[in-house]
């Protein structure tokens, strides 16, 4: 008994009435018109086992990509923070660059998940990282009011901190932060420098201003309108130079010892313990294999 010709489909159906004694299915309505065609069934079984294993394969294939697009897409990571040299900023180009984006770069290749980063003023990456999941801050600080409310994945930079004037203000004095509270200290809205000046007895609009970026900051301080700028004082020769002020006109005042330096990868309480492993051990081994180093040292810092 040969299969019918290329042309002709036989699947079994609700209209083939199987003579179960013969072994044999009688097909009253076939594609090239005939009134009747037999053929033994374990062949129609044979044929339709095939048609419906490559079904399945099809369907299978189609189920593992389908579940791979949504894991990726799933995790993929966003990693926000501010315009700010050189540790992230815009190139000529609008594309980000600088330290922790290159330190950033650098733990995607050894984790493999898909990413995107994204530069925005503090409070709204701060405001973000700490609601939703999936996204991260490369350079928060670990500040004692902070410590709960993320999930910590490891130091990207150690740094001291600093209050910061100019070199022409010969009126000013002082060898401690309590004298400073007869002038205005300036730092960024939202930063950990904030808190830590309001915890110290400062107060907004009277010896503490808030800037929404450091341009502003600076600006205020080369202007005049403050006296001083907590900072860390980290390459900022460069930062001065993007923003078109002379570093030399600056100097630090005063070191705060006590003010947590150390910037941290952190996100929020609801990204996945798998995640926070997994960019933690890259990041301990871009640090052990010397990755780490290379990129710190290249940006000067």
């Amino acid at each position: 008994m040969r299969l019918p010709k290329p042309h002709i489909s036989v699947t079994v159906t609700a209209n083939m009435k199987i003579d179960e004694r013969r072994k044999f299915i009688h097909v009253h309505q076939c594609s090239n018109n005939s009134s009747l065609i037999i053929f033994p069934i374990h062949i129609v079984r044979r044929v339709n086992m095939k048609l419906i294993f490559k079904k399945l394969l099809v369907s299978l294939v189609a189920l593992v990509v389908m579940s791979f697009s949504f894991f990726s897409f799933a995790n993929e990571l966003k990693f926000v923070a501010e315009d700010l040299p050189p540790f992230h900023y815009y190139d000529e180009n609008n594309v980000p660059t600088g330290a922790l984006v290159e330190m950033i770069e650098a733990l995607m290749i050894e984790t493999n998940l898909p990413y995107t980063i994204e530069l925005m003023p503090f409070a709204r990456s701060y405001g973000l990282t700490s609601k939703q999941q999936n996204i991260i801050m490369p350079s928060l600080m670990k500040s004692a009011d902070r410590k709960t409310q993320f999930k910590w994945i490891g130091k990207s930079y150690k740094s001291k901190a600093f209050l910061v004037g100019l070199n022409s203000r010969t009126d000013i004095n002082i060898n401690e932060l309590e004298q400073a509270k007869s002038y205005v200290v300036g730092t960024i809205r939202g930063y950990h420098s904030a808190k830590y000046l309001e915890n110290a007895g400062f107060t907004t609009n009277k010896n503490l201003h808030l800037s929404v970026n450091y341009k502003h900051m600076w600006n205020m301080l080369f202007e005049q309108h403050i006296d001083f700028v907590l900072t860390n004082f980290v390459a900022i020769e460069r930062e001065m130079s993007s923003i078109g002020f002379d570093q030399k006109k600056i100097k630090p005042i005063i070191e705060l010892p006590d003010f947590p330096g150390d910037l941290f990868l952190a996100t929020a309480l609801s990204t996945s313990e798998n995640i926070v492993t997994a960019l933690s051990d890259a990041l301990i081994k871009i640090k052990e294999d010397g990755t780490y180093e290379k990129i710190i040292t290249k940006w000067g810092l």
